[in-house]
């Protein structure tokens, strides 16, 4: 008898802290390859994350390589992501930051469904927002979250920088909304836009 209840409480708890996940991962919002999950916003006809991405793995599950020392992060030809300062503290406050090797699997490295926007799209997005008050374009909720040089350095500025798809390297800042070229071995932050 004691072994029946013993079983049964054992069984009680298991379910209860599945219960507990599925209320932590938000049923129907986009879930990174890490499981974190990302509040979204329509603007115009474009639907986007409202954080900077903070995934450490694609949406297979395969992990990016973590480059924390600047030997690694300037060396690499390949997709690698970093905490600013390498400090992963930041990770719910800024996101990460990707290197642009890891921008350019726009369609892994973003939640299903959602990819690395390109430069077309970023543009309608300015479109929206030259179109619209500016409480519209504090809703996307662009906060400086830092970026890394091609030497490895950190640096934290007044506005802040996405990467876009492209072959080109370019980037755009919300300083005035404009598209620059940087260097590909740049750390930028990634936001995400849902497929269309």
């Amino acid at each position: 008898m004691y072994k029946l209840r013993f079983y049964f409480v054992l069984l009680a708890l298991f379910f209860l802290a599945q219960s507990c996940e599925k209320e932590k991962k938000k049923p129907g919002l986009p879930t990174d390859g890490d499981g974190n999950t990302y509040d979204t916003i329509v603007l115009g006809t474009q639907v986007w994350l409202t954080e900077n991405l903070k995934t450490t793995k694609y949406n297979d599950g395969y992990p990016i390589p973590l480059a924390e020392e600047d030997e690694s992060w300037t060396s690499t030809g390949r997709a690698a992501y970093c905490w600013y300062q390498n400090n992963p503290d930041y990770k719910d406050t800024y996101g990460a930051i990707y290197n642009y090797y890891a921008a350019q699997l726009h369609e892994y490295i973003c939640p299903v469904g959602y990819h690395v926007p390109t430069e077309e799209e970023w543009e309608t997005l300015i479109d929206y927002f030259n179109n619209s008050s500016s409480d519209v374009e504090e809703s996307f909720k662009a906060i400086n979250a830092g970026w890394r040089a091609w030497d490895g350095s950190f640096t934290l500025t007044s506005y802040e920088s996405w990467w876009i798809y492209s072959l080109n390297g370019y980037r755009i800042t919300n300083t005035y909304w404009n598209i620059t070229t940087m260097p590909k071995k740049t750390g930028l932050s990634i936001r995400c836009v849902k497929n269309k």
